[in-house]
């Protein structure tokens, strides 16, 4: 009787966060920015260990509260993290122990923080889930770029799958350097939208689900710019030692 009432209060309460509205001020992609996963590497934080970093809002916008945790006077290169159609998954938590091990501070706004926000994968409307997801980018940038304690020349865009689609079709060069990870920039002509001076990482298994066969045409040669095709993996790939050899080598050569 006691499990049937606690899955009777759990779907109650999933219930209540999906018909959710947000506080006066807060729109959509910053719920994102502010129900995200941040992560902090060991190397900054006081306790030598890595903590969560959980931004807060007021009246008076968005708050930095990371002093209680981070030690003074350090800097630390960070990503900002697009999770696939089904959210954050074991796939994005592999890629955050990859960069957290390179020192990098690790950013996941939570797109499924939008009321409402429904998972369409192999769905169409994939231009207009782009055009969404990269307002969250431009959320989570503008955060990064007040934080004193973030190094301004080492800022990562990384996505997986339709985190990578939102990756590949970024057009400026806001950022140090892109890794998409199962995509094909199917989205942006074959290659990825980014100038040519920023580097690009792509990887994708050769059986991908959803993209047999494909990856991104990467003629750019900067910074270690390549296109991998991972032999026997399908769209799942985190785990694969080619890939986090890919992304650790690809770091040191186009961020140092």
């Amino acid at each position: 009787m006691k499990s049937k009432q606690y899955f009777i209060f759990l779907a109650l309460s999933l219930l209540q966060v999906s018909c959710q509205t947000l506080p006066k001020g807060v729109t959509p992609h910053m719920a994102t920015w502010l129900h995200g996963e941040h992560t902090l590497p060991s190397s900054i934080t006081k306790s030598g260990e890595a903590e969560r970093y959980k931004p807060v809002y007021t009246k008076t916008g968005m708050l930095d509260n990371s002093k209680s945790i981070i030690k003074p006077g350090t800097k630390v290169p960070a990503v900002i993290y697009m999770h696939g159609c089904a959210g954050i998954s074991n796939e994005a938590y592999n890629y955050k122990n990859i960069m957290l091990s390179q020192g990098y501070a690790f950013f996941m706004p939570d797109s499924f923080a939008r009321p409402g926000r429904e998972k369409l994968c192999g769905k169409g409307g994939m231009n207009e889930r782009v055009t969404m997801r990269q307002r969250e980018v431009s959320t989570a940038l503008k955060e990064l770029r007040k934080m004193t304690w973030i190094d301004q020349k080492k800022i990562i865009l990384m996505g997986f799958s339709e985190g990578g689609n939102t990756t590949d079709s970024w057009y400026n060069d806001d950022f140090t350097a892109l890794i998409v990870l199962g995509s094909a920039c199917t989205n942006s002509g074959g290659s990825p939208s980014a100038p040519a001076n920023v580097p690009v990482l792509a990887i994708v298994g050769e059986h991908d689900d959803y993209r047999p066969g494909m990856s991104c045409s990467i003629t750019r040669t900067i910074g270690g710019s390549q296109s991998i095709i991972i032999k026997g993996a399908n769209h799942w790939i985190s785990h694969y030692d080619e890939t986090k050899k890919a992304i650790n080598q690809f770091l040191k050569t186009c961020c140092g």
